[in-house]
């Protein structure tokens, strides 16, 4: 099964968390699902955490005050992760406001991982740019293989990405 243009989000969070947690919380966890778990790099593997600036949760359509008590509350609760660039925790808002950008991340407490393999391949989730700065790599003309190669690649590196996606379910 193909899901396009779709962000999974763990099942424990509808199933026990969101009955928890305030209206707030919730738009903010899914921002910040949408922004990890919704992208994937070239090998198929989801965001561990991603840097998204404050301005950004306005798009959610809650005041600075109200995305600063729900990030409290997500932290409270230990469903998200707030850290620096260089993964030094911010979990207090005067940690926050200090800090030139605030990476999150989603804190998988299920021992049923919905995303196996994140677990197990942590440097390639790690590694991975953020969000804002994905781009296509662009080739010269004289670094291009011949088409027929490149076009197996292509069609492994979809298959393995389809086989991920059906075990999503």
């Amino acid at each position: 099964m193909k899901l396009n243009k779709t962000t999974p989000v763990p099942n424990d969070f509808f199933d026990s968390i969101m009955a928890d947690i305030s209206s707030s919380a919730v738009r903010v966890y899914l921002k910040i699902v949408r922004n990890t778990y919704g992208w994937r790099d070239e090998n198929g593997y989801p965001k561990k955490r991603d840097w998204i600036s404050h301005s950004q949760f306005s798009k959610v359509g809650l005041s600075n005050r109200s995305v600063t008590n729900a990030l409290d509350e997500l932290i409270e609760k230990n469903l998200i992760y707030l850290t620096d660039y260089r993964g030094i925790p911010l979990s207090t808002p005067k940690q926050r406001k200090q800090a030139q950008r605030i990476f999150y991340s989603i804190v998988n407490n299920s021992e049923n991982n919905t995303y196996p393999n994140a677990k197990n391949d942590k440097t390639k989730a790690q590694i991975l740019r953020p969000t804002k700065e994905i781009s296509i790599p662009k080739y010269n003309a004289n670094e291009r293989m011949p088409d027929n190669i490149r076009m197996q690649q292509i069609i492994q590196e979809e298959a393995q990405k389809q086989t991920r996606r059906d075990n999503w379910l």
